[in-house]
């Protein structure tokens, strides 16, 4: 007898909200559904669906939209996307589906309101891209929301016809905490450690403080606090090298002095100077070698998911599929991949009493 998980999972392309299908993974059935969010993707270049955030009561806020900066939200009860606000200036950003809300972390809620912070590149009068962290006031009562504070900003300011990279994943440590990643921006002198400042990093900010946690990283497009103790990210290597790394204080990853990837050519923004290897920098717990390009982790639920309750999941890009994994004693002990058939951006859990979803914000 087969175990059944049911999964929500919110794609950009789909039509239907009655499309489904099943998966198996292991002894367990994996229950997919699949709910049309096309008003929310992010468009120009490469199409990107929404960043994801998820209320206590099953509600989802998305983040996108074609201004890039539209906070929505959406209730299963109706099924609908209720407009909340925009939080990018049009000046803030051109045309370009990487300049939209990166991810969206969920500091503290009641009923009737939620604060929330949203992390995006800017677009500065300078013409050049920072990343920046923005707590926003959500009014669940009449759908509207307004921005408080911004906890953070980046530097240095990158060139525009530059920026890639730019990571800006958090995880909620308490509601008044997070972990936040940065990437190197594609910036092109990322490999001096005295002019690449904030870049390529992992940080741990709050509305008053913020500390700089380790260095190294290229992409960091997932971060997971493991049973609240271990902070792990996921992290995309050039010409594969994708890696997860367990992140320590005041630790240095390598990037881009070191690289189980590849150059892409010789004309790109950074050549790593030694391929095939960490030697001399903190080694990465898991390495994919061709890339899968991987986006965000989350913790599964303790029961419900076989060998992998209690386990990681990660989504990818490349490989349009779910990854699971089992870790113990600081290491990656088993992994499975699970074909979804969509761009996997972001992941989020939903605990209910009826079920256990795994909600899924996917980009074509």
């Amino acid at each position: 007898m087969f175990r059944m998980a049911a999964f929500l999972i919110l794609t950009t392309f789909l039509s239907s909200f009655n499309a489904s299908a099943t998966v198996r993974i292991g002894d367990l059935n994996l229950k997919t559904s699949f709910v049309d969010v096309k008003v929310a993707r992010s468009l120009g270049g490469n199409e990107r669906g929404p960043a994801l955030g998820v209320l206590s009561n099953g509600s989802l806020i998305l983040g996108g939209g074609d201004k890039g900066g539209t906070l929505f939200l959406w209730r299963e009860k109706d099924a609908k996307l209720r407009t909340l606000g925009d939080f990018i200036n049009p000046k803030e950003r051109i045309r370009d589906s990487r300049f939209a809300i990166t991810d969206i972390a969920v500091l503290k809620e009641n009923v009737n309101s939620a604060n929330i912070l949203i992390s995006f590149p800017r677009l500065t009068n300078r013409n050049c891209v920072e990343v920046v962290v923005d707590e926003i006031s959500l009014n669940l009562t009449t759908t509207n929301a307004k921005k408080i504070n911004r906890w953070f900003t980046s530097k240095p300011c990158v060139p525009v016809s530059a920026v890639q990279h730019a990571a800006g994943r958090m995880e909620v440590i308490n509601n008044k905490s997070v972990y936040l990643t940065i990437g190197d921006l594609g910036y092109r002198k990322i490999d001096s450690r005295s002019l690449r400042g904030d870049l390529g990093s992992v940080f741990k900010i709050s509305k008053k403080k913020i500390e700089k946690i380790s260095s190294g990283h290229r992409n960091q497009q997932g971060i997971l606090l493991l049973n609240g103790e271990t902070l792990i990210t996921s992290e995309h290597g050039p010409r594969g090298g994708d890696e997860i790394n367990v992140i320590e204080k005041g630790t240095d990853y390598g990037w881009p002095f070191v690289t189980y990837g590849e150059p892409y050519t010789q004309g790109d923004y950074v050549i790593p100077k030694e391929t095939g290897t960490h030697k001399g920098f903190r080694e990465p717990i898991k390495v994919w070698s061709p890339s899968i390009a991987p986006t965000e982790l989350i913790q599964l639920p303790t029961n419900g998911f076989g060998k992998y309750s209690g386990g990681i999941a990660m989504g990818t890009l490349r490989e349009m599929a779910l990854v699971f994994m089992t870790f113990e004693n600081g290491k990656i002990t088993s992994s499975e991949a699970v074909n979804i058939g969509a761009r996997i951006r972001d992941l989020e859990v939903i605990m209910s009493v009826q079920s256990m979803e795994l909600c899924l914000e996917s980009s074509a």
